[in-house]
């Protein structure tokens, strides 16, 4: 099988509610999303979302770097050695992890197509995953408030609450948020390097003076800032997870090496794509490190390949938090992944098993 052509088009879906964190608003998905057309007529997709305040990539940036880097280096190569297509992307230029995740994305599944199994299978991996929890945007205490019994309702177990404003403002709306959902769901906050480490220290444990107990607390001092994360992941018994501050295996390392996460949130974007994504697994499985399996503000194309992954690499990836589809009115994706509320049910049909995407703007 070979590469025969590609077209690159736009997905917009709108989400049920404004996404609101430390760093943005977003109101709708919207993913460039890259088709890989092959001589024997399957068709691989990938996408990837545009992540300014991330990755410091738009959806242009990603648009270039598909077409002028990344793209021509496939055309006409055969897919019999997947590892000699993928060495081929370390040749390229680097600076595009958002570009590099989609066109990888699209690769690994028209090889898996190719070899008549589901991705999951093909990354030597199960079928099964854990539920997803949900995220409940930053807002006005009442507002969360709503948005959380709202989730619960819909059957998630696991609320991941977005803080990062003042101190004292975040203690009240998780406050708040805990009395209303008690005994039916499990919170983690999410701070989007929005705190200093005796912020996030502080609120914890004040959190905890309430009788509140947090089951995670991901990414609350900016990404650079290694030394307090190490300095909250010490002070506190809540587990602190990595998420901006792990991109790669040389990341991850890192923050292991300095003791400054006892969980490692990986991202496909993040890592520039699946490959990078298992790397970043087996080295926190060699370290004894667990995993989350998270996503972007993206559509079900690129949260379907996460899933893959992580029943790919179980053992170590054992959190999911891959609500993006649901945040959305609706999928407007037909055939793969099937997002039901907290449910994840992977597709049988070889590699993503997407069928057709409707409405798809193409450039």
């Amino acid at each position: 099988m070979r590469v025969s052509g590609y077209r690159l088009a736009m997905l917009r879906a709108p989400l049920r509610l404004p996404f609101k964190t430390a760093l943005r608003q977003v109101d709708e998905v919207e993913d460039v999303v890259v088709l890989l057309e092959s001589d024997c007529g399957k068709l691989g997709y990938g996408s990837a979302p545009a992540t300014r305040a991330i990755t410091g990539q738009d959806h242009q940036s990603i648009m270039t770097s598909l077409v002028r880097d990344l793209l021509p280096a496939l055309d006409g190569r055969p897919f019999d050695d997947l590892g000699s297509v993928l060495a081929l992307f370390d040749q390229l230029p680097k600076d595009n992890v958002n570009a590099r995740s989609a066109l990888e994305i699209a690769v690994f599944d028209l090889a898996a197509q190719a070899s008549g199994l589901p991705l999951a299978a093909f990354l030597g991996g199960g079928s099964s995953l854990p539920d997803t929890g949900i995220t409940v945007s930053v807002d006005q205490p009442e507002v969360m408030v709503a948005g959380a019994l709202d989730a619960v309702d819909r059957g998630f177990a696991t609320l991941k609450l977005k803080v990062g404003g003042s101190g004292d403002g975040d203690i009240e709306r998780v406050s708040q948020v805990a009395a209303a959902i008690a005994g039916r769901a499990r919170i983690y906050l999410d701070a989007n390097q929005a705190w200093t480490s005796d912020q996030a220290v502080g609120v914890i444990h004040a959190l905890n003076k309430r009788g509140i107990s947090i089951d995670l607390l991901e990414q609350p001092v900016p990404a650079g800032d290694i030394a307090g994360l190490a300095r909250v992941c010490l002070a506190l018994d809540t587990p602190v997870m990595a998420d901006e501050s792990v991109f790669c295996d040389e990341d991850a390392v890192s923050i292991i090496a300095a003791g400054a996460a006892d969980i490692i949130n990986i991202k496909l974007v993040k890592s520039a794509g699946i490959t990078g994504a298992l790397r970043v697994a087996d080295i926190a499985a060699d370290a004894g490190i667990s995993c989350m399996m998270g996503c972007m503000l993206e559509s079900a194309i690129a949260v379907g390949a996460a899933a893959h992954v992580a029943a790919a690499r179980s053992a170590v990836i054992k959190r999911v938090d891959l609500d993006a589809p649901m945040l959305c009115r609706q999928s407007p994706i037909v055939g793969g992944t099937v997002f039901d509320g907290p449910r994840i049910e992977l597709n049988s049909t070889p590699g993503l098993g997407i069928d057709a995407v409707p409405g798809l703007e193409f450039l």
